[in-house]
């Protein structure tokens, strides 16, 4: 029923129900309270959802954000912000956890200042899984929280000892749009790629890429290189896919040579990113080598590998456009037929 049931009769039932001795009598009240949406935000309610996020079971926690989630236009207001702000001194871990994922719900819709300051704060609290969520709740409000303060914060997280949050902290600074990219920033991604954990070199290359061309230095470049003969096949697709988010910029003969050996990687995902990076560079990639390679992949007997590479030969267009490739072209159609 919705929001047509959310009478006062009602959602005083529903808020009872929540201190029933049954267990999954209160998880239902959780939920038809958050199904009501914005017409269940009494004070009596958002009351009772703050005093969930201190709960011991981790059900009621995740319903009582969701639910301040669902009734935002109107749970955003200064008693439930100054509840979260409370709830991240609470001396339980899971407690400033799920008021990190309160403000991430409530950032995304109305990201204010006090809000975002409130996320830096917990960005420093003693326990890496608050660092993670905040990390995590920045990255949700995006550019809208791309202060210099958060930026900075976010540098340093690129620091911890935790490899999660230092692969969150990644990720939440690709997210912040052009305010981010800056040489500091650029210079502690580079360092990510570099990190002991595979996670947090697949983050940092991720976030390279969607500062695009603007992120294409020569350092930059050339950390990338490196990246393509990494260990995990994970991070050296990305890797192909940031050299191609760059474009032609970082189409020099040494990352052409290295994309070349990519199309040969034993794992099919790098070899099609090797692909579609080499067709984004256009026709300055479109050397006799390059050309030649990706013929080869056309009698690959992996059908996306022939995609990919038919892609990456129109993208390079009339440079490409040899007597052998047009043979080619016609001999894979004949056989995808």
């Amino acid at each position: 029923m919705g929001e047509k049931a959310a009478t006062k009769e009602v959602i005083s039932s529903l808020i009872n129900a929540l201190q029933d001795r049954v267990l999954y009598v209160r998880q239902a009240a959780w939920e038809a309270l958050r199904a009501m949406g914005e017409k269940a935000a009494t004070n009596e309610v958002i009351s009772t959802l703050i005093s969930a996020l201190r709960n011991d079971y981790s059900h009621f926690r995740e319903s009582g954000y969701k639910a301040l989630q669902a009734i935002w236009e109107k749970a955003a207001t200064n008693q439930v912000i100054s509840g979260l702000i409370n709830a991240l001194r609470n001396e339980k871990q899971f407690v400033r956890e799920s008021a990190c994922k309160a403000l991430k719900a409530i950032g995304e819709k109305e990201p204010t200042n006090e809000v975002i300051s409130t996320l830096i704060n917990a960005l420093l609290d003693e326990e890496w899984s608050v660092r993670q969520c905040a990390c995590v709740a920045l990255e949700a409000i995006g550019e809208k929280a791309a202060t210099n303060e958060v930026i900075s914060t976010l540098i340093s997280a690129l620091r911890d000892e935790e490899w999660s949050v230092r692969q969150s902290g990644c990720t939440a600074l690709g997210a912040m749009g052009e305010k981010a990219v800056t040489n500091e920033v650029i210079c502690s991604v580079v360092n990510a790629l570099r990190d002991e954990n595979s996670h947090v070199r697949h983050a940092a290359c991720r976030t390279l890429g969607e500062m695009g061309e603007k992120a294409a230095t020569n350092e930059v470049i050339s950390t990338l290189i490196n990246v393509l003969r990494d260990e995990e096949w994970s991070v050296r697709q990305s890797g192909c896919a940031t050299l191609g988010a760059m474009g032609e910029k970082a189409a020099t003969n040494d990352v052409i040579s290295a994309l070349i050996n990519a199309l040969r990687d034993q794992d099919l995902n790098v070899r099609h990113t090797a692909c579609q990076a080499l067709g984004a560079m256009g026709e300055k990639a479109a050397t006799n080598e390059v050309i030649s390679s990706l013929i080869n992949i056309l009698r690959d007997e992996q059908r996306p590998a022939r995609e990919y590479a038919c892609a990456a030969l129109v993208a390079m267009g009339e440079k490409a456009a040899t007597n052998e490739l047009i043979s080619d072209l016609i001999n894979t159609l004949r056989a995808e037929a």
